[in-house]
């Protein structure tokens, strides 16, 4: 693929959060810092070129505008004057902005890759004006990793910087807790050529060799991993969705930009993940946070990275992280359930990717060739783990009309038959992808559920396991109610949320 008319996300990304470790980074500045990294990085007299491909295909989209319009007019008029919007609990939003992606998804499925990476910058410039955001970058050290990440950890000199952007909403940033080791710089090389390895937990003192262990934070965080099919998208183009994740939940979100297919395949995410994981339980070179104050949370791919880390996490026996918070999580990369193709009608993303040549990106994040051996790796489509057991509770949220709807139930039905594993599902009616992040209906209860999980839910769950008091309540609740799992609609503020998964 050629780099010349290549934006990413992720390029923006390091550019804007490059000014500085320590200083709050106001939205505005850092749209003008974004505008300035994509200018700077823009190959402009090859872009404006009439014959370069990315510039054929934004003049093919914007010749099919009046066809936008046309559209836009005819849902409009059946929504307001006759009455009838697509789906009952759709509002005028929801039926203005899912007209206008499913005409800009039927006319540009072909365009390429990098045509999707300069449309997809656009929801940076949305940054809410009270949101605070920070640089959080550090750099990669060697982690004596086992399994399928242990050639890349191996390769890791501790040169390499993870890009990573911390938000937090309003006040919230005012009262955290978390300080790095205030003699280590993240971003710093070491001079000891022995730094890159593992040193997580704690360390020998210098003069006596004693064991020290370092003091570590209480705070309570969120690990983000955003979505974009792991080919597209940043931590920047999610800043609106985060932004409201730590108002609702009391918790400034730690945003990783993972590197992105194709440059860097599988399991390049999900070796970065990782590191970022261990970058902040690491109390002598990162943030030195509990293990159990980390809630992980991501969207569509980035909720499959998320359930793909905890995976890995539990495999090779690592701290397992407080919770999960799954927002519509894409567990299948071989789109073998029904609903890619029948609620594509209602839904944004397209009919089937895997019909797509140039544009799957189960091919562009695996390989075409690695693709037909690897989709099915539980780290990949985490839905065909053979066990789910021994994970933190999940708390998952998904669309009634969307297109991974199948597949997400299928996992919570998998991950409902375990003993061990906890899982907390909401389908929404009526809604689409990731809905969660538009100015949908019922996209405020979702996360205001999101904020219920983090305060109260997780909590709650954690007490019970710790009495042993869970297995008994759940026995007297089936006696009770045979038809239906477990609830904590007794619970101050539970609404009647449902557990799917309880251990017996």
């Amino acid at each position: 693929m050629s780099c010349t008319t290549t934006t990413t996300a992720t390029t923006a990304a390091a550019c804007c959060s490059s000014s500085g470790n320590n200083h709050n980074v106001p939205s505005s500045t850092s749209n003008v810092l974004i505008l300035s990294a994509i200018l700077s990085k823009l190959p402009l007299q090859q872009l404006l070129t009439y014959n370069n491909p990315v510039m054929n295909e934004l003049y093919q989209t914007v010749w099919h505008a009046p066809k936008v319009v046309s559209r836009l007019a005819s849902e409009i008029v059946s929504h307001l004057v006759l009455g009838q919007p697509k789906r009952p609990h759709w509002n005028i939003q929801q039926t203005v902005v899912m007209s206008f992606l499913q005409v800009l998804r039927d006319h540009s499925l072909a365009n390429s890759l990098e045509f999707w990476r300069l449309l997809l910058i656009a929801p940076t410039w949305l940054t809410p004006l009270t949101s605070k955001t920070q640089d959080g970058s550090f750099r990669v050290r060697r982690r004596s990793l086992c399994g399928i990440l242990s050639d890349l950890d191996a390769q890791e000199q501790g040169h390499r910087i993870m890009s990573v952007e911390w938000m937090s909403a309003g006040s919230i940033w005012d009262r955290c807790q978390s300080v790095i080791n205030p003699s280590y710089d993240g971003r710093k090389e070491d001079n000891d050529e022995n730094s890159v390895e593992d040193n997580t937990a704690a360390t020998m003192n210098n003069n006596s060799g004693a064991l020290v262990l370092r003091t570590r934070s209480p705070e309570k965080i969120v690990l983000y991993l955003h979505g974009g099919a792991y080919c597209a998208m940043s931590a920047q183009t999610h800043r609106t969705l985060t932004h409201k994740i730590s108002k609702a939940t009391g918790r400034r979100v730690f945003a990783v930009n993972y590197r992105l297919a194709p440059e860097t395949k599988f399991p390049g995410a999900l070796y970065d993940a990782v590191q970022a994981y261990l970058y902040l339980i690491d109390a002598d070179y990162g943030y030195g946070l509990e293990p159990k104050n980390i809630l992980i949370m991501g969207d569509s791919a980035g909720g499959g990275l998320a359930l793909a880390t905890m995976l890995y996490l539990r495999d090779y026996a690592l701290p397992q992280l407080e919770g999960a918070v799954l927002l519509s999580p894409w567990v299948d990369l071989s789109f073998s359930y029904p609903s890619w193709d029948n609620a594509s009608i209602y839904d944004y993303l397209p009919n089937n990717p895997d019909r797509l040549e140039a544009m799957n990106p189960a091919h562009l994040y695996l390989g075409r060739e690695e693709a037909a051996t690897m989709v099915r790796h539980p780290y990949v489509s985490p839905i065909f783990a053979e066990s789910f057991e021994g994970l933190p509770p999940l708390l998952i949220q998904s669309g009634g009309c969307e297109s991974l709807r199948d597949e997400i139930n299928d996992l919570v039905s998998k991950i409902g038959a375990t003993k061990t594993t906890l899982v907390h599902h909401e389908e929404y009616e009526d809604m689409v992808h990731v809905f969660q992040a538009f100015p949908f209906g019922k996209s405020s209860e979702a996360i205001e559920s999101i904020g219920w999980w983090a305060k109260f839910g997780m909590p709650m769950i954690a007490q019970w396991q710790a009495r042993g008091q869970l297995p008994g309540m759940v026995q007297e609740y089936r006696q009770k109610d045979n038809d239906g799992p477990f609830s904590l609609k007794s619970t101050p503020r539970s609404r009647g949320r449902r557990f799917h998964s309880i251990p017996n």
